[in-house]
């Protein structure tokens, strides 16, 4: 912005000569135009105050005043909407830039009126170049596998590797080992983690709860080794997709391999399991054992059929299933009855007539067909024939707004309450026609007839509630409780 080297004398320019007086006064940070406010420690709207009354001066020897504000997000909202109407019609000399983590947090109304850049991770073959580089020029030696742990933890931030290898360099004395980096990012014994999966795995839960407990003892936290075993998981299962990934390291590629044979999904079930885990740990009360527990649902979910396999399986025997009641439906009766006596007197082999005999399908069928053919012998049975079928609404309409005038075998008579649906009377008829396979008339009538099934169960819990109020304790009871109340009776026995 304030740039005038290079013969850059009016505009910006991305040509920086960082040797112009701006330029060097901006590197030492003594540039009284560039302004730089933590909006973390000021996020009332008095800070803000003061910038916008400041921004009203011309700039004491640069092309613009900038304003750096950093963590904005921190502000609150009568800060941003004091900053509103500054940033809709800033002076021509006056620049804002805003630096943030946390762009959901900023008001839509101050994106609006930015030019907005979203600065992405730096990947792993970049960040470990540039820390080879450094460590060239710092005359630090390394081993290659601790570059790659330590761009690994720093999730893609510069300054996030840039501390870790300063933190390396330090404990290693220039010369950075991979034990040393793996000890220092929790890593240490990463070898066992793969291990411990693939116990999970194989549903060798023993050997996998006792593993468990030794990277527990050599002070690796719960929460770490989920983490730990979430990443063997998540590379297994990019081997299983892609097949090859250059950013895995050769020490464990082969071990990574190992695991990715298991199958997709037994890794995404591990997965789920193990990111569960995650949000269980925060809450548990003992983290190990949260973490033994988890280790114990891996073990045995690994034997869980997939399912892709159980539906196959679903389906075969429902197909089997249908194949056969149609091969039985088609049949004639009388023809098998012949066909079974035929074989019976023409079978010398005994195997064999008990073989025929004992047919279990023939058994069952048989069975089916003598409990089609039974019709309920009075109004109770045919209630209970009703629930038995699913009928349970049609049961609970009856058995609320029907009195039995009379009932036979093939035909009942009904007397329903004023405003209860005619359509009730040819819904059970249907019902029992289907049920039993034979032919019943359900008649409306006006006369009197019984109670319906309910009122009858409503005076039988009243005259028990009478009979329990005749006991000597429960009338004991009565008497220095008047306005007590038998609400239910239910039978301990």
């Amino acid at each position: 912005m304030n740039c005038v080297g290079n013969g850059n004398n009016t505009e910006p320019t991305f040509e920086i000569c960082n040797n112009c007086s701006p330029c060097k006064s901006i590197n030492k940070g003594n540039f009284l135009d560039v302004i730089e406010v933590d909006a973390a420690s000021r996020t009332g709207v008095d800070g803000i105050r003061e910038i916008i009354d400041a921004v009203m001066y011309s700039p004491n020897n640069a092309r613009f005043k900038v304003y750096i504000i950093d963590e904005v997000h921190m502000l609150s909202n009568a800060a941003f909407n004091a900053l509103l109407k500054t940033l809709e019609e800033p002076p021509e000399n006056v620049k804002f830039i805003f630096a943030t983590t946390e762009i959901k947090k900023i008001p839509a109304t101050i994106i609006s009126r930015c030019q907005r850049f979203d600065l992405q991770r730096v990947d792993i073959d970049t960040l470990r170049t540039h820390l080879s580089k450094i460590c060239e020029s710092e005359n630090i030696k390394f081993e290659n596998d601790s570059l790659f742990q330590i761009c690994k933890a720093s999730e893609g931030s510069v300054r996030d590797a840039l501390s870790l290898l300063d933190q390396a360099a330090s404990l290693c004395q220039d010369d950075i080992k991979d034990e040393v980096v793996l000890n220092m990012l929790g890593l240490n014994g990463y070898e066992k983690n793969i291990e411990l999966i693939e116990l999970c795995l194989s549903n060798n839960c023993d050997k996998a709860l006792k593993l468990y407990s030794e990277i527990i003892h050599n002070g690796i936290q719960p929460i770490q080794i989920i983490s730990n075993l979430l990443e063997v998981c998540h590379l297994a299962s990019k081997l299983n997709v892609i097949k090859v990934d250059a950013s895995i390291p050769e020490t464990i590629q082969k071990d990574i391999l190992n695991i990715s044979s298991f199958g997709l999904p037994k890794l995404v079930k591990a997965w789920q399991i193990l990111i569960k885990s995650i949000e269980e740990l925060k809450y548990a009360p003992n983290e190990e054992q949260s973490g033994s527990m988890t280790i114990i649902k891996l073990c045995f979910a690994s034997i869980l059929p997939e399912p892709a396999a159980l539906l196959d399986e679903l389906s075969n025997k429902k197909n089997t299933l249908e194949t056969t009641v149609q091969s039985k439906t088609t049949e004639k009766p009388q023809n098998k009855e012949m066909l079974n006596t035929q074989q019976m007197l023409n079978v010398s082999n005994e195997n064999q007539i008990d073989k025929i005999i004992l047919e279990p399908d023939v058994i069952k069928n048989s069975k089916d067909e003598l409990k089609e053919s039974k019709s309920p012998k009075n109004f109770s049975e045919m209630l209970d024939l009703l629930l038995e079928n699913k009928e349970a609404l049609l049961h609970a309409q009856i058995i609320n707004n029907a009195h039995l005038i009379s009932y036979d075998v093939g035909l009942v008579k009904l007397r329903l309450n004023i405003n209860t649906d005619i359509q009730i009377l040819k819904k059970l008829s249907l019902a029992l026609e289907q049920i039993t396979k034979e032919k019943w008339s359900v008649l409306s009538s006006e006369e009197e007839g019984e109670k319906t099934i309910v009122e009858k169960q409503a005076i039988e819990l009243d005259e028990a509630k009478e009979k329990i109020k005749s006991h000597k304790d429960v009338a004991e009871i009565f008497k220095y409780f008047p306005e007590a109340k038998i609400s239910s009776i239910k039978d301990n026995n």
